[in-house]
């Protein structure tokens, strides 16, 4: 039920209880009434019969017909009449219930009898008694009363159901009518369906409702209107670019996200282009001719991509250099003839640049499958775009799924990088090369990086990319420039090298890189440095400047890819190149295009004019073989010689498998035991203290110098100590904090914290170890020796540096090798053996570290030998290298003081031991450290005690 009829109920209700109450208390009064009326007439008649026996001399038996007749005639029920004196009593009528008293006042017995009593006394004073009427009240009511009663009731009645009709009538109208209309126009207010003559169609009493309902509606549109307008913008910025009024890179992710999803998803392609000179164009022109020309490129683009590709494809822009066509639905062959297509478009925009040329593109396209993640997607486009702009062409850069390892994004290949840099994690791959007559013409060396989070290397066609994006392209091409000469010092022929063209660009690389070839003129002869033809049109004079350098170095510069850049041509009578190269499609096609024939024969005429010759790769049809021979070509192909890459001669194998023992020159009585070895399972001898003093004292006075000479720093290494302990120790608290924070955030991040946490380690282990207060007080090279198991201190050793290295490090250690010397200053003196092997050899060739003993005439020696395939080191600088501050110039690129080898043979020399090297240019070197053995000290320290008395 409505409220409103709720209302008009509670409405009639009241009116029916006032009525009804009204008529009730009408009855009440009128049978009230009627009661004082019963009691008047009582105590009239008992008032009027005690009169009469006052007055007249009755006598008892007048009283009875006295009373009958009262009680008769006035029709009471009862009459009684008592004489006091005597006590006689008559009566007249009967009661159903005698009172229960009677005391000549008018009272009510009970509520249904009312009784009136008078007292009389005879004239002549005979008599004196009491009068009592007794009557039921009788409840009368006057009919007129009655009647009058019921009318109004019935009267009252009807109107309040008339009334209540009339309101239901009056209400159901209401709702049908005018509230209905208020209330469809509220619902529509802000909205079209409101009736802007609302006010005239009510009732008077409202129309003000209506009035103020089609002004609130009219304010409320404005409003509606104004904030659909603010919204429109604000998604308008939100997802379109505010110069080419494309989509931007917020529509394209969750465009992307749509477009793989499971549910509703469509298989599809993506391309990807970058305007790679987006910034000189920005500084060549005005900023608003940039945006009207990134505007009309855009518009002719984006109607080729809706009318190739369909409505469903769209054109963003990510950035401002980045834009992206997504197609879904479209397959393979319709997505490469739009990239194509779209590619050409590209070259007739573009535009001149003051620097070099034009402006160039770089395009990728891959394909997306439903669901596939899109980072997956978005990190195959974002190394394809390196590829793309490595490779200088504007040709589209296909980007296929990857099943291999994948690096996501530029700060993980940042890390791997500078990691292979820090570690010397690189190494050369060959490839020897031949002409159709199987004659070697040189070999191709590519670098490769060896990761520790990677199962198989990785090729320079995978990092090198992302190095030119990081700026360090330059670091790797001089690595491999360098690991190139390491090469050609044991082999014969020449290498080639190929050098990206953004490292041209790079300050200092040009310098850095003549003072390699400078440093090794011999190797320099046989090096061929290969280049991009787009570099002799986009940095030609980056280009010059290379040949400028080769030319003064005996370095030789060949041009590649010349099939891809013909406009180079025009530049090549200015360089002295080597040779020219062409490949790739350009040969494959060459059978079915004339023109194609017709520029072979081009190149042929300018190799000629320049007295050099011209390669062709990548024929595998023989008619096209004939072909090209017949122009003039000379056919490159993989070698099929493996014994062409093999060293000359491998000079480790010939070595001895232990130095041999040292004998008595009369030098040293370290060189002259006369007690053998103890390695039968006694314990070491446990007597001659003296002796061990005496030895002591020997070497201590062989140290004296060296402690003269760091007397002076003492002072430092204690502030050393103090000052480098704080932030060793904050490190090492915030890797802890960082583990616990990043914990589960995936195997890169926790190998980072591993290196962290490895290296902090180390660092307070020699803090420590080196600058204790014991050490500072004595000085830190002071020898503290004592019988160690040798093999176990290098497994030790070994063990701390695998984890930072890619080289595999061999150990060959026998059963048991005691050695008598100071464990930490002999692990330092391992540890920067194997690093200069790691430094100096490929990371692709293991470093052997064997441990052994070795037996002579005065007894057993231990050794440790660490032996690398490394360039090896000549006969002038085999003794110089242990010199201090001493740097071999054809290694000046790799980092390093010059002071390792000279402090490690000078601790070495302090325990009575020695440090040798073996090595044969070319092949590889081979360190050697000499211990003596616990039984050559003691042996030695009676010796000297026997002298000394």
């Amino acid at each position: 039920m409505s409220i409103s009829r709720r209302l008009f109920l509670s409405v009639v209700l009241l009116a029916g209880l006032l009525v009804i109450g009204t008529q009730a208390a009408g009855l009440a009064a009128n049978y009230r009434a009627s009661v004082e009326r019963q009691k008047r007439h009582v105590e009239t008649a008992a008032a009027s019969l005690a009169w009469v026996l006052s007055q007249s001399h009755t006598t008892p038996a007048q009283w009875q017909t006295l009373a009958t007749d009262l009680q008769r005639h006035g029709g009471y029920a009862l009459v009684r009449i008592q004489e006091h004196y005597t006590g006689r009593m008559i009566e007249a009528g009967q009661l159903s219930e005698a009172p229960a008293r009677a005391d000549g006042s008018l009272q009510q017995g009970r509520a249904s009898q009312i009784v009136a009593t008078r007292t009389f006394r005879s004239a002549d004073g005979t008599y004196v008694g009491s009068v009592a009427v007794y009557n039921p009240v009788i409840p009368i009511l006057e009919a007129p009363f009655l009647t009058e009663s019921v009318a109004q009731l019935v009267l009252i009645v009807a109107g309040l159901l008339i009334w209540y009709s009339y309101m239901s009538r009056l209400h159901d109208r209401l709702q049908r009518g005018p509230l209905k209309r208020l209330a469809h126009n509220l619902a529509h207010i802000g909205q079209a369906g409101v009736d802007p003559k609302l006010a005239e169609g009510l009732p008077r009493e409202l129309q003000p409702l209506g009035t103020a309902l089609v002004q609130s509606h009219q304010r409320v549109h404005d409003q509606l209107r104004q904030q659909r307008a603010r919204i429109d913008a604000l998604e308008n910025e939100t997802y379109h670019d505010p110069v080419t009024r494309l989509p931007n890179r917020k529509f394209f992710n969750e465009s992307l996200r749509r477009a793989v999803q499971r549910d509703g998803g469509v298989d599809g392609h993506l391309l990807i282009f970058r305007q790679r000179d987006m910034a000189e164009i920005n500084r060549q022109m005005k900023r608003e001719a940039t945006d009207q020309w990134l505007r009309l490129a855009c518009a002719q683009l984006s109607k080729t991509i809706k009318e190739q590709a369909g409505a469903g494809a769209v054109l963003v822009r990510i950035n401002g250099s980045d834009f992206a066509a997504l197609l879904p639905g479209l397959p393979s062959p319709r997505a490469a003839v739009l990239a194509e297509r779209l590619r050409r478009e590209l070259r007739v925009l573009r535009l001149p640049l003051r620097t070099h040329g034009w402006c160039r593109w770089a395009m990728v396209l891959t394909p997306y499958t439903v669901g596939e993640q899109v980072s997956d997607i978005l990190a195959r486009l974002d190394h394809a775009l390196m590829r793309a702009e490595i490779a200088e062409s504007d040709e589209v850069e296909p980007a296929f799924s990857q099943t291999g390892n994948r690096i996501d994004g530029e700060y993980g290949w940042q890390d791997i990088l500078t990691r292979a840099l820090e570690q010397h994690r690189f190494f050369l791959t060959l490839y020897p090369r031949q002409d159709a007559e199987g004659q070697v013409l040189h070999t191709e060396a590519q670098l490769t990086l060896r990761d520790q989070d990677s199962p198989e290397p990785l090729h320079a066609q995978l990092f090198m990319p992302p190095a030119a994006r990081l700026g360090l392209s330059a670091d790797c091409d001089i690595q491999a420039i360098r690991m190139s000469m390491d090469q050609l010092v044991a082999r014969d022929g020449d290498m080639v090298v190929r050098v990206s063209l953004p490292s041209l660009e790079q300050a200092h690389f040009l310098k850095r890189l003549e003072d390699v070839l400078r440093d090794r003129p011999e190797q320099a002869g046989h090096l061929i440095i290969e280049i991009d033809a787009h570099g002799l049109v986009d940095y030609f004079h980056n280009v010059q400047a290379l040949c400028e350098i080769a030319a003064r170095t005996g370095v030789r510069v060949g041009v590649r890819r010349l099939s891809e850049q013909f406009a180079a041509l025009e530049r090549l009578h200015q360089l002295p190149l080597a040779y020219l190269k062409i490949g790739g499609s350009f040969v494959q096609g060459i059978t079915r295009s004339p023109g194609n024939q017709q520029l072979a024969d081009t190149v042929i005429q300018v190799a000629r004019t320049l007295d050099i010759p011209a390669y062709a790769e990548d024929a595998e049809e023989p008619v096209a073989r004939e072909l090209l021979q017949a122009i003039g070509f000379r056919l490159m192909q993989e070698a099929d010689n493996a014994d062409f890459l093999a060293p000359r001669h491998n000079w480790i194998a010939d070595l001895p498998a232990a130095p041999a023992a040292a004998e008595d020159n009369g030098d040293t009585a370290a060189h002259a035991p006369t007690r053998t070895r103890a390695t039968d399972g006694r314990p070491w001898p446990p007597h001659e203290l003296g002796m061990q003093r005496k030895r002591q004292e020997q070497s201590d006075r062989r140290l004296a110098e060296v402690a003269r000479a760091l007397e002076a720093q003492r002072q430092v290494h204690a502030l050393l100590s103090h000052e480098l302990r704080t932030p060793a120790a904050t490190i090492s608290a915030a890797a802890q904090s960082l583990e616990i924070i990043l914990a589960g955030s995936g195997q890169e991040v926790d190998s980072r914290l591993a290196r962290i946490r490895r290296a902090v380690t180390r660092m307070i282990e020699l803090m420590n170890q080196v600058l204790s207060p014991e050490r500072l007080r004595d000085q830190a090279l002071t020898l503290r020796p004592e019988p160690i198991e040798l093999g176990e201190l290098a497994r030790d050793t070994v063990e701390g540096m695998r984890l930072d290295t890619a080289h595999p490090l061999v150990l060959n250690a026998e059963a048991a090798v005691p050695a008598w010397c100071d464990p930490l200053l002999t692990a330092l003196v391992l540890r920067n053996l194997i690093h200069n092997a790691v430094k100096y050899s490929p990371a692709d060739q293991p470093v052997h570290i064997d441990v052994g003993l070795s037996y002579g005439a005065h007894g057993a020696t231990a050794w440790v030998a660490v032996t690398d395939h490394g360039p090896g080191i000549s006969d002038d600088e085999s003794q110089r290298i242990f010199e201090e501050h001493y740097r071999r110039a054809a290694h000046r690129e790799t980092p390093g003081s010059g002071l390792g080898l000279h402090l490690a043979r000078q601790i070495c020399q302090s325990q009575d031991g020695t440090l040798t090297v073996q090595t044969q240019l070319g092949q590889g070197a081979r360190f050697v450290m000499t211990l003596p053995t616990p039984g050559q000290a003691y042996t030695d320290g009676g010796n000297a005690q026997a002298a000394n008395t």
